[in-house]
């Protein structure tokens, strides 16, 4: 039996019969070198990432066990590690298959963290900060059980104010002297009070191909942060809750739903992740659907997964790559995120490359 036969007998007892049905489909369009040779051409895309920079803290703890004298939880501090999420993960993830990234984010007026930022960030990324009165930079520190990995408790640091009128005509400014200069633009927006409805809408012209992430967060942003501020946007991706509450329907078919939104925001293409149920895709202008299942086996931390999936898609779908491989490199790119503890982990290209090499042998 030769080598490629044996990778396919083993492909079919490894996978899902959805994983093997969309990788079919896959297969039939693209070889190996095709895809490979697709996404060296992503080098040449000049991309802009604006969102909130995150500090994420994860406090590795072990449980103790009830206080003697309080009705509390108590735990044993072991180690913290410290990952940059937000846009710095987004700008991260696409400095691998891109040349040149911008990232304009915002920390806080008292500049924590910038050594630390400039110091994580890839070579080719060049960093924009805003620097957000009466604000912390944002921290995000999860408390975790060391032995299951479990999430405990969250503490945030954070101001969800608005920037100042001020402040937000200086974005603009600064905004408006890339004008021209860039091919797409991803918007990382987490409801922290850096985008407005007025920077949204500058941002929306800012050029043809625009991304959104907009994302509910904690209590502090879930009934406030919104996309309708946004129009003409060519690719969102939100999880299924998200896309529910947007549209105040616990009921509805989610095909529909989605329907609904891209007309209501003037969207082209939208993707609505679903967990372990994977994720659908909605092209507007051709009135199509194309589901893709998960792909990771070890789920060790969801944080992150949908930045992930728009940081490849977003590029992919901007260089007029196939929707079916663009979402296909985008579940991939999710399910790497899914598998490490942290969510400002970046996306390797070549692990994608290798698990792209795997799936269409």
């Amino acid at each position: 039996m030769n080598n490629k036969t044996t990778s396919f007998n083993n492909f079919y007892k490894i996978h899902s019969k959805e994983q093997k049905k969309y990788i079919n489909n896959i297969n039939k369009k693209f070889s190996f070198k095709k895809v490979k040779d697709l996404i060296s051409k992503l080098l040449s895309i000049r991309v802009l990432v604006v969102g909130e920079a995150i500090i994420d803290q994860y406090v590795f703890c072990e449980a103790l066990g009830k206080s003697g004298k309080e009705p509390i939880l108590v735990l044993r501090k072991i180690n913290t590690d410290q990952y940059y999420g937000g846009a710095l993960a987004i700008s991260n993830n696409i400095s691998s298959f891109c040349n040149s990234v911008k990232l304009f984010t915002m920390i806080g007026e008292k500049k924590e963290y910038k050594k630390d930022i400039v110091k994580n960030n890839k070579k080719n990324i060049s960093v924009k900060f805003f620097y957000k009165n009466n604000s912390p930079t944002i921290v995000k520190k999860r408390f975790v059980d060391s032995i299951n990995k479990n999430k405990i408790l969250g503490v945030y640091e954070i101001n969800d104010d608005l920037m100042d009128t001020k402040q937000q005509d200086n974005i603009q400014t600064q905004l408006s002297k890339l004008k021209g200069k860039v091919d797409h633009v991803v918007i990382a927006d987490y409801g922290h009070g850096f985008i407005s409805e007025k920077t949204a809408k500058y941002l929306s012209s800012m050029c043809k191909s625009i991304s959104l992430s907009a994302q509910l967060n904690a209590t502090s942003n879930f009934r406030i942060n919104t996309i309708n501020k946004y129009k003409k946007i060519q690719t969102l991706v939100i999880n299924e809750m998200e896309l529910r509450q947007e549209m105040q329907d616990r009921t509805s078919q989610i095909k529909i739903l989605m329907k609904k939104l891209t007309k209501k925001i003037q969207l082209q293409y939208l993707i609505v992740t679903r967990g372990v149920n994977g994720s659908i895709f909605y092209d507007k202008k051709h009135n199509q659907f194309s589901v893709c299942p998960e792909f990771s086996s070890n789920v060790v931390d969801k944080v992150g997964a949908g930045d992930a999936m728009l940081s490849v898609v977003s590029i992919a779908l901007n260089a007029g790559i196939d929707k079916h491989l663009s979402l296909l490199l985008g579940s991939l790119a999710s399910s790497q995120s899914i598998e490490t503890m942290g969510p400002g982990m970046s996306i390797n290209k070549n692990k994608i490359l290798n698990s792209i090499k795997s799936l269409l042998k």
